[in-house]
């Protein structure tokens, strides 16, 4: 229903190989509990609902979280699940440039609390029969200093890796270029050490709106949202976002197995940190995700 409605494409927060969505059946059923949990047994009901009330969090009977709503495959706006539309070639096939943070949702963060046998016990639950190799490239080790390190390092590794087969499996049917990053630096204030890298950090820097802040921003701070707002700028006009005086961002079919680091560091690093690293994850992927199944 976009087609011809815009001509590159940008995703902060990333893309993943596993990412599912729910069918219009599953999300009907979820919208009638909720509606019976607030009282509403029309739509006439839920409208008269105040705000507040409406969105007041709801647990139905043998869940443990809230409910939620979002995008959801109707066969009409969304026809089919992402990784089938681009397994069929039907993306509109624009140049895409898509990242994420350092401290992001489900990656790492400043300060990891987990204890050694938490750790093992999380790895063998996540990874079942490949979670030996999995401690033997993130050993936990005999502290919970190093247990909560292999967990900050193997988040961040995972996430970037699964962005880099997402890309990998778009190219299998797109002819336009993809760019991935990753967003490493602290967004500076009372907070930082609590937060660091956190998920949205990056988009005063983008939009280069430093003075729309009141937090103690530096030189370095504004040489970096010169950059990335720079790299934005250049991608939504040309589709590339390299230019005159900026660190080259290679394309992931440029520089396969990379991503670009963007922030208190600038270039390409390995999606995670080792070919070993990079493969288990791959396997693991491969297991679960329906993109990477035959």
């Amino acid at each position: 229903m976009a087609k011809g409605l815009f001509a590159r494409a940008i995703e902060e927060s990333g893309s993943n190989i596993s990412a599912t969505l729910r069918t219009l059946a599953e999300q009907e059923k979820d919208g009638v509990r909720f509606a019976e949990a607030k009282g509403a047994h029309s739509l006439a009901d839920l409208r008269a609902i105040s705000w507040k009330d409406l969105m007041t969090p709801v647990t139905v009977a043998g869940g443990d979280a809230p409910l939620r709503f979002g995008p959801v495959v109707d066969g009409h706006l969304l026809p089919a699940l992402p990784h089938e539309i681009f397994a069929q070639g039907k993306q509109n096939d624009v140049p895409e440039l898509t990242g994420l943070n350092k401290d992001d949702l489900g990656g790492g963060v400043p300060h990891p609390d987990t204890t050694v046998e938490a750790f093992e016990k999380s790895a063998s639950q996540r990874y079942g029969d490949m979670s030996g190799a999995f401690l033997k490239l993130y050993p936990a080790g005999s502290s919970n200093e190093q247990a909560g390190l292999s967990q900050n390092a193997s988040a961040r590794d995972q996430m970037r890796t699964s962005m880099y087969l997402w890309a990998l499996n778009r190219a299998k049917t797109a002819k336009t270029k993809a760019y991935t990053y990753y967003w490493d630096h602290t967004l500076p204030g009372p907070d930082a050490d609590k937060y660091g890298a956190f998920h949205t950090s990056e988009v005063p820097y983008v939009f280069n709106s430093l003075a729309k802040s009141d937090r103690p921003f530096t030189d370095a701070d504004h040489k970096i949202a010169e950059m990335m707002s720079s790299y934005w700028a250049n991608f939504a006009t040309t589709g590339d976002p390299n230019g005159k005086g900026l660190p080259h961002w290679p394309s992931v079919s440029e520089k396969p197995g990379m991503t670009m680091e963007v922030g208190d560091k600038t270039a390409p690093i390995s999606v995670a940190g080792s070919k070993a690293k990079e493969e288990f994850f791959t396997e693991f992927f491969a297991k679960r995700s329906p993109v990477q199944r035959p």
